[in-house]
């Protein structure tokens, strides 16, 4: 079989490709802009190029699309009128290919539902919008329906992304969530926990969405009272140099204002780290679980920091370390979400 993924958010796209290449098929990735200053490579992709040569490869590349049989769509922007979408979606449903739309980003349905009040935890409550009119526009509105219509089905990735979609007129082609998947490097014995120095990180990328500064007063408390303690914020880094810093790490602080978590927590996760996330009761509820290693965490300074100075206080972190692995390998790794999304 053959399978386009049509975007990438933080390596998730080319992690997906990597669980269809195990399974057997034949997978492209294609990324309009390479996921940004990430830097993530793709089978296809517009970066760098000028508004007039991004049309002609872009017409040059629809016969390619066409000849594939199911298409995954990581966020309905990616078909936005300057990269032709509206007539590559239409192309889609006349040639009858099976296209799903996985729910990980923000979108018209997500933000309706924030503003709304559906979701409790609404990354978006205390501060604004990157852009004027942020998912409001004629045309994000039009892309946006015209995606929902299109696809076969609605598979959110998280219960953030669930609660929104299920709340919209296309509530009835919304599936269960299907986890994120994280071809991320797994490390089966993580690093052993040095209580003379005990390193903790929060990786900064949009931090009034991620809670940064809840989470940064909290560590600089911690590095305060604790001398064994090192923190560190990497911020805006390629993915490959990011992750890097990794085997340095014993606990990463992921992020503190939504019901869920994204692929930075699936990445420290994998690597044998003690992670601090909101990963709550919703969640929970999400992925069909009655417990999780990852520490929950909400937004809140003082919160965050009674869970920090409990974890390096304690004397089981590389027993939670073993078991962070281990939930993340059964819940991430692309084979076995790959397996669950071509069930659907």
């Amino acid at each position: 079989m053959k399978i386009l993924i049509y975007g990438e958010f933080s390596g998730y796209g080319n992690s997906l490709a990597s669980g269809f290449k195990e399974l057997g098929h034949t997978v492209k990735v294609f990324s309009p802009t390479g996921d940004g200053w990430k830097n993530i490579q793709s089978d296809y992709t517009l970066k760098g190029l000028s508004r007039f040569k991004r049309i002609n490869a872009l017409l040059k590349l629809i016969p390619n699309f066409l000849s594939f049989d199911k298409v995954f769509i990581l966020n309905p922007s990616f078909f936005s009128f300057g990269l032709l979408g509206p007539v590559l979606l239409c192309l889609f449903f006349l040639k009858k290919i099976d296209v799903s739309l996985l729910c990980c980003g923000d979108d018209v349905e997500y933000i309706r539902a924030g503003e709304s009040g559906l979701i409790n935890k609404y990354i978006y409550s205390d501060h604004c919008y990157p852009k004027e009119k942020y998912f409001k526009s004629v045309e994000e509105r039009f892309v946006n329906w015209l995606c929902a219509s299109v696809v076969k089905r609605i598979i959110p990735t998280m219960y953030d992304y669930e609660l929104a979609w299920l709340n919209s007129k296309f509530h009835e082609k919304v599936t269960k969530v299907v986890p994120l998947a994280c071809s991320g490097k797994v490390v089966e014995q993580p690093k052993k926990l040095n209580y003379e120095e005990i390193i903790i990180m929060h990786g900064i990328n949009r931090p009034n969405v991620k809670g940064s500064e809840y989470i940064i007063d909290a560590m600089n408390r911690i590095t305060a009272e604790f001398e064994n303690v090192k923190v560190f914020y990497p911020e805006k880094m390629p993915l490959v140099e990011y992750l890097s810093l990794f085997d340095r790490v014993d606990i990463s602080v992921d992020q503190c204002k939504c019901h869920s978590y994204g692929m930075n927590a699936i990445y420290s996760m994998l690597h044998g780290h003690v992670v601090l996330a909101p990963a709550d009761y919703n969640h929970e509820n999400s992925f069909n679980i009655t417990n999780t290693p990852i520490v929950s965490i909400s937004a809140n300074s003082q919160s965050i920091y009674d869970s920090l100075k409990k974890l390096i206080s304690s004397n089981d972190l590389d027993d939670l370390k073993l078991k962070t692995v281990a939930y993340a390998v059964k819940y991430h790794t692309p084979r076995t979400v790959c397996k669950e999304l071509l069930s659907l």
